[in-house]
């Protein structure tokens, strides 16, 4: 069995009996309750998971019989995905309580979705691509750790389609492409690349999937231009399609290539590791190979058929001390490629925004560069402006000469989507805010989360998020919201039939829970939410191990996605590692991460022709220790595995000897994850490990080091 396939395994066989260890660090928090006379509740819950951010939310509810008439509602919305749709009038806002709509002209938020139940383990809200109408969307629906359904949805009526049952599944991105116009749009499945009008499909009027392919390959290996006419390499060949073709000419897909040549690479494109953009009108292309190779190529219109495109720039990418995450690049108006880059600092993981240009002296210039950000680069509609964030700091860029355009100050953004050419919306921490480029204006639209809210002598509930002086306040008769400087009012914990207060729970996953006392009639004590307050064994515990044993290949996002997360994980080290590279040696440690032993040589020990001398293993783990400190300064811990994990009693007890303790893999709280190792049908694991750290998140377990593993 090859290493994927088999630490796959392990992986899954850990979410599945991970019920050991210390107790599991507090997620949920209720605080702040405020009862009225009419029986209603507000109060806060804060829910804290790791990689995201913690905040608070404002819920309102109805007590009845001593407990939740109906689940409470939230009122404040976390911005933790926003879209912009119908024509710019309208906000979609996603985070792990539901969806709702923020209606620019009647400045109200209404939800459209909400979750029945307080999810305690949920991760961030998946991606979604929405079209530029709104009036649909293409997203996941998760099947298990690597797989999802890709769905299409009518935003109207909630309606889905199902394109494909078993889709590579992903947090980052989902593989589909919508057309400028959001009439139409490419999805991949099962290597191969479809059309979908998603007005004709929802009125089944649309012919049969097979019939409707493009050509094969993944989603990267189309791109749609400013015109709506798709550019599609396959191996070396660059083609143009009219999305008329794929109407008329679809039924002879096996029999015609669509679209017509317009040029050639000196290489064959692979859409699994390369990325390629167009410009408006198709004739210039970027491509990134692997994200190390950057590519500069204009087709020869008018030439021979199939003609290599000119190369106008083929160079590594290079940036002192950085790696690359992410490439995203388009055309300014002066005919530049301008290349917008996430960057991670090699050993720390901290991250950093960069653009570069490509002009016609086949020469890339650094033009923007922004240390510790969290959200890279935001281009907006007509390409004159983009929006960096860093700290409490958005900074705003002219593409035009890529200078300083605009700072606003004080507010940590998480996420940003342009309503206009001239507008910005900002999903801060605090509030979600329209920023005007015009007259450089601002506006609180209604708050991402609150400390506390009470009910002002109007009815209208007043929100305090203990840091702005004004305060929002919300009418829930039309479901309004305005900011105003006005007192806070009064909370009240107790009316004449109930009491409301914040008690101590048995529940792993709650700090506390909100009970809900009865003073008349059949005197009780409740939880508000049942389950808050309910017992459970789900101590859960997980130690992810890293094998730095063949080569660095992926360390870099490993320790970029540890920073992202604030996790401290173990990595294992060889001699010929250490030797080979010194300088990644010393970022692994200096990381923060526990650092342990393989064996010096990577050598079979259970080889009896290997060694004789009982002092054999206890020599060769103090070598390597002595190697570890020569370069970075540190001492291992007193952790081994030997290589391969090949060890009988003899071997671990020698190595008990030479007081270090043996780690067993077959434990199911330790998933073993090699950087280098590739299985041939598949990723290399790392590559997945977004992905595993988000459904380790999801069971409720802790991500700890192997020192605090019990």
């Amino acid at each position: 069995m090859n290493f994927f396939c088999r630490t796959l395994k392990i992986f899954l066989t850990a979410l599945a009996v991970l019920s050991l260890g210390a107790p599991l660090f507090a997620e949920l928090t209720f605080s702040s309750p405020n009862l009225n006379e009419k029986n209603e509740l507000l109060f806060t819950l804060s829910h804290k998971i790791s990689g995201s951010a913690e905040y608070s939310t404002v819920f309102k509810g109805k007590v009845k019989d001593g407990k939740a008439e109906y689940f409470p509602e939230a009122l404040t919305c976390f911005p933790e995905r926003l879209s912009v749709f119908d024509g710019a009038s309208k906000l979609l806002v996603r985070n792990r309580y539901g969806r709702a709509i923020y209606d620019f002209s009647q400045k109200k938020l209404k939800w459209i979705s909400r979750v029945p139940s307080i999810p305690e383990n949920a991760a961030s809200p998946l991606p979604a691509e929405i079209s530029s109408t709104g009036r649909w969307y293409c997203e996941f629906e998760r099947v298990d750790v690597f797989k999802g359904r890709l769905l299409v949805t009518e935003t109207s009526s909630g309606k889905k389609i199902v394109l494909n049952d078993s889709a590579p599944f992903s947090y980052s991105a989902v593989p589909v492409k919508w057309s400028p116009d959001g009439s139409n749009f490419l999805y991949e499945k099962d290597g191969a690349i479809y059309f979908c009008n998603p007005e004709m499909l929802f009125k089944n009027l649309l012919i049969h999937e097979e019939f409707r392919r493009l050509g094969y390959g993944t989603i990267h290996n189309v791109c749609w231009n400013d015109a709506g006419f798709i550019t599609y390499i396959s191996k070396d060949l660059i083609f143009q399609v009219d999305i008329k073709e794929l109407y008329t000419l679809g039924l002879y897909a096996d029999f015609i290539q669509i679209g017509k040549i317009v040029g050639r690479l000196p290489h064959k494109f692979d859409g699994v590791t390369d990325r390629f953009w167009v410009n408006k009108n198709g004739s210039e292309i970027v491509v990134i190979r692997g994200d190390e190779l950057v590519s500069y190529y204009r087709c020869k219109r008018g030439e021979e058929s199939g003609a290599f495109a000119q190369t106008l720039y083929s160079c590594s990418f290079e940036e002192n001390n950085m790696c690359p995450l992410k490439f995203d690049v388009f055309w300014t108006e002066a005919g530049e490629a301008a290349i917008c880059v996430k960057l991670a600092k090699r050993g720390s993981g901290r991250q950093a925004s960069a653009i570069y240009t490509i002009g016609a002296n086949g020469r890339m210039s650094r033009r923007v560069f922004v240390q510790d950000t969290h959200n890279g680069i935001s281009i907006g509609p007509d390409k004159m402006y983009v929006a960096i964030t860093t700290g409490d700091n958005t900074y705003i860029y002219s593409i035009k000469n890529f200078q300083l355009y605009h700072q606003a100050k004080g507010e940590r953004v998480l996420s940003i989507v342009w309503r206009d050419n001239g507008n910005l919306i900002l999903g801060g921490v605090r509030n979600v805010i329209k920023l005007s480029l015009t007259d450089y204006s601002s506006e609180a639209l209604f708050p991402s989360s609150a400390a506390k809210a009470a009910w002002n002598k109007d009815g209208e509930i007043v929100f305090d998020n203990e840091v702005d002086k004004e305060r929002f306040v919300f009418n829930e008769a039309d479901g309004s919201w305005k900011r105003e400087a006005c007192a806070f009012p009064q909370t009240e914990t107790q009316n004449d039939r109930y009491r409301a207060f914040c008690g101590s729970t048995k529940n792993s996953f709650y700090s506390n829970a909100l009970y809900i006392r009865t003073l008349a009639g059949d005197i009780t004590t409740k939880a508000l939410i049942a389950r808050s307050a309910t017992q459970n064994n789900l101590n859960r515990q997980v130690a992810l191990v890293f094998d730095a044993d063949e080569n660095p290949d992926g360390l870099d996002i490993v320790l970029a996605l540890c920073r992202s997360y604030g996790l401290s994980c173990n990595f294992f080290f060889n001699g010929e590692f250490i030797r080979r590279y010194p300088k990644e040696t010393r970022e692994i440690a200096n990381g923060g991460h526990e650092c342990a032993a393989i064996f010096f040589n990577n050598i079979d020990l259970t080889n009896k022709y290997v060694y004789s001398d009982n002092k054999y293993i206890s020599k060769g783990l103090a070598r390597l220790e002595d190697l570890f400190f020569q370069c970075s300064g540190k001492e291992l811990n007193l952790y081994w595995h030997a290589p391969e994990n090949k060890a009988d009693e003899k071997i671990k007890a020698e190595g008990a000897a030479a007081g270090y303790q043996y780690i067993d893999f077959d434990d199911p709280r330790i998933i073993e994850i090699n950087a280098g190792k590739r299985d041939v049908s598949g990723p290399r694991l790392y590559e997945k490990f977004d992905l595993m750290v988000n459904e380790i998140f999801a069971t409720g377990a802790e991500i700890v080091t192997l020192s605090r593993l019990r």
